[in-house]
């Protein structure tokens, strides 16, 4: 049996838009990823809202995903990880710009490498998160809309350079009515796709 884990945000988590609930477990991609893959597969949902890939403050403490990725990997001992991180970067209090934030993820997946010392590191699956598509506010910015547009290039060459699949998200996310989280459609969206990358790397 192969063990998924799926590290990322509050669209891993599955945050409902607008309301600020979470959606029942049928809804959340990473379960409807599990009924896809079948049997010879368990599927374990990390995700965390605000979760960053290397960037933490005193008002969302314990989000710096670089921070996490080790005990989750050495608790779970997975053979795959599918990352979804970089939304909750392009926040105006990181004052960061989306290169940044491909060394943040970077960092992130060097990381994942000293988890694993004398053995074989998980395959990943690197997701590009949906460009944003809110309007101004306190947290997210127009910059922060165009920083995560410029994400999904800056991912596709990290995965690239560290032999990772590729998934970019901003292909198919509508997007609920805040321009952040995923709607259900979303969500089987991603579970199918996201399933498809999983089975591609131990082909």
């Amino acid at each position: 049996m192969k063990t998924v884990v799926c590290f990322g945000d509050s669209n891993t988590f599955g945050y409902i838009p607008g309301t600020g609930g979470r959606y029942t477990q049928d809804v959340r991609w990473p379960h409807r990823m599990a009924k896809i893959l079948g049997e010879g597969y368990e599927v374990i949902a990390e995700g965390l809202s605000g979760r960053t890939t290397v960037f933490s403050d005193y008002i969302e403490p314990y989000r710096a995903g670089i921070e996490q990725i080790v005990p989750v990997v050495q608790s779970h001992a997975p053979d795959a990880l599918v990352v979804m991180l970089g939304t909750n970067d392009t926040k105006t209090r990181y004052h960061v710009c989306a290169q940044e934030i491909g060394y943040g993820m970077e960092e992130l997946l060097l990381r994942l490498r000293t988890a694993y010392p004398f053995s074989a590191v998980p395959k990943v699956v690197l997701v590009a998160p949906a460009p944003l598509r809110c309007k101004e506010g306190v947290e997210f910015s127009t910059e922060s809309v165009e920083k995560s547009r410029q994400l999904a290039a800056i991912y596709e060459d990290i995965a690239q350079r560290f032999g990772c699949g590729y998934l970019d998200a901003g292909q198919f996310a509508i997007l609920g009515e805040d321009g952040i989280h995923f709607t259900p459609q979303d969500h089987a969206e991603m579970a199918c796709r996201v399933a498809a990358a999983v089975q591609a790397l131990f082909e």
